[in-house]
């Protein structure tokens, strides 16, 4: 018999992120949360824990987190009703930082490529 590869809690982590993505779009009416993505969901080995990561542009990301919190039990009770588990996952939000982290990075590099441009470009200027 072939087993499969992935641990049930990271199939659970996927249809939870793809379900609360789906729940954040179109049944919560809080306007905080209009600009808010899932970016994943880590469930522990016992799933009854799980943490989702979101992201936010352009908006206050505490506001954005206390709401979360707030609509955290009526996403719950949704995932109940959508989804058939014997126990729904305690679900904890965090600020995922990943895509500034990406954003800080890159503007790091331009930065030194530029530097490297205008080297390059002063030394032909004394070379000529």
């Amino acid at each position: 018999m072939a087993r499969n590869s992935f641990k049930r809690s990271n199939r659970l982590g996927h249809l939870l992120h793809r379900e609360i993505g789906k729940i954040l779009q179109l049944e919560v009416s809080d306007p905080r949360l209009q600009f808010v993505t899932v970016t994943r969901v880590s469930l522990s080995d016992d799933l009854k824990e799980a943490t989702v990561y979101f992201s936010i542009m352009g908006e206050d990301k505490q506001k954005a987190l206390e709401s979360l919190r707030h609509a955290g039990s009526f996403i719950r009770a949704c995932i109940g009703r959508r989804c058939y588990l014997k126990y729904v996952p305690r679900l904890n939000f965090r600020l995922d930082e990943t895509l500034e982290k990406a954003a800080r990075i890159e503007q790091i590099l331009n930065n030194i490529h530029a530097e490297q441009d205008s080297s390059l470009a002063r030394s032909l200027e004394d070379s000529e």
